[in-house]
C-alpha cells in the first residue's frame, strides 16, 4: 500500500512555502506549470515509487507565499530555499511548462544541485519570443459578468488544449485559476525571461519531454532541444496537462531516463 503524500510548510528566505513529499530514495523534485499548484502531479505520484518525491507549490501558487520579485529567477531561488530547508543537497529535477523554465534556470545557476534535468513542454524565450509574448492576450483571465459565463469560456478554452477533455483535470485547473489573485502573473515572468543567457551553463544529463497534442509548445520543441546538445527527446501523446492526462506514460519517461543514467 502506497503512503499518502505529506503536506508541510517550510521557512525560506523568500517566505513560507508549502511542499508535499512522499516516499524515500533519491530526491525527485517536480515543478508545476502556472497557475497550478502541487496538485498537478497528484496522480503522477502513484507511478513514482523508489524516490523521495518533493512537490512544492511555487511562490504565489497554491499555499506558498509570493516572492516580491515576479521573475523566473526568483522562483528558482525559492525552490533552492525549499531544498535547503529540507536538507536536500542534490536532486533530480522535473519541470512542466513554467515549471520547466524554473528548472532550466535552477540548473543553469546551481548546476551542482541538479543530478539530472527533465524539461517537459518547456519554452525557449529569446528576443523573438519575448516580442511575441509582449502583447499576448491573458491566457487565464476570468474577468466577466456576474452570471458566470466567463467560467464557461475559461473551461472551453482550456478544453481545446487537451487531447481528451477530462472534467476532473479541467475542474482542478479552474479551481487553481480562481484561487490565484493574478493567474497570469507567471506568464508575465516567462515573457520577460532570457533563456539565451543560460545556454551552456548546465552540462549534466537532460531529457526533453514533448507532448504531441500540446499546440502551445510542441511546434517549438526543437528550440529547447538545441539549447542542450546532450539532451535526448521523448515524445508523448499528451497535451498541455500531460502529468495529469497521461501520468503513466509521463512517469515511464522520467523513470526510464533515470534507469538509463544508472546503467551507464
Amino acid at each position: 500500500m502506497q503512503t499518502p503524500p505529506v503536506p508541510a510548510y517550510v521557512a525560506t528566505p523568500d517566505g513560507r512555502m508549502h511542499v508535499v513529499t512522499r516516499g524515500t530514495g533519491p530526491a525527485l523534485v517536480l515543478l508545476h506549470q502556472t497557475p497550478r499548484c502541487w496538485d498537478e502531479y497528484r496522480t503522477l505520484l502513484d507511478h513514482l515509487d523508489g524516490y523521495r518525491v518533493i512537490v512544492p507549490d511555487l511562490p504565489g501558487h497554491g499555499a506558498s507565499d509570493p516572492t516580491q520579485e515576479n521573475t523566473v529567477g526568483a522562483t528558482a531561488r525559492a525552490v533552492l530555499g525549499i531544498l535547503d530547508a529540507l536538507g536536500v543537497p542534490r536532486a533530480h529535477v522535473v519541470g512542466h511548462h513554467f515549471g520547466g523554465l524554473v528548472a532550466y534556470h535552477l540548473a543553469a545557476t546551481h548546476p551542482y544541485r541538479v543530478e539530472s534535468l527533465v524539461l517537459s513542454s518547456t519554452p525557449y524565450i529569446d528576443a523573438a519570443e519575448r516580442e511575441r509574448r509582449r502583447d499576448a492576450l491573458p491566457f487565464n483571465s476570468v474577468a466577466g459578468p456576474a452570471d458566470g459565463a466567463h467560467l464557461h469560456r475559461l473551461w472551453e478554452r482550456r478544453s481545446s488544449y487537451l487531447a481528451t477533455p477530462d472534467p476532473l483535470v479541467l475542474s482542478r485547473y479552474v479551481r487553481d485559476v480562481l484561487a490565484h489573485p493574478d493567474p497570469d502573473r507567471g506568464h508575465a515572468a516567462v515573457a520577460a525571461y532570457r533563456s539565451e543567457d543560460a545556454v551552456g551553463r548546465y552540462d549534466g544529463p537532460v531529457l526533453c519531454i514533448a507532448s504531441a497534442c500540446d499546440p502551445r509548445s510542441f511546434p517549438h520543441r526543437g528550440r529547447i532541444l538545441a539549447a542542450f546538445p546532450q539532451a535526448t527527446e521523448h515524445v508523448l501523446g499528451g497535451d498541455i496537462s500531460s502529468p495529469e492526462t497521461c501520468p503513466e506514460d509521463f512517469a515511464a519517461a522520467v523513470t526510464g531516463f533515470h534507469r538509463r543514467l544508472a546503467g551507464r
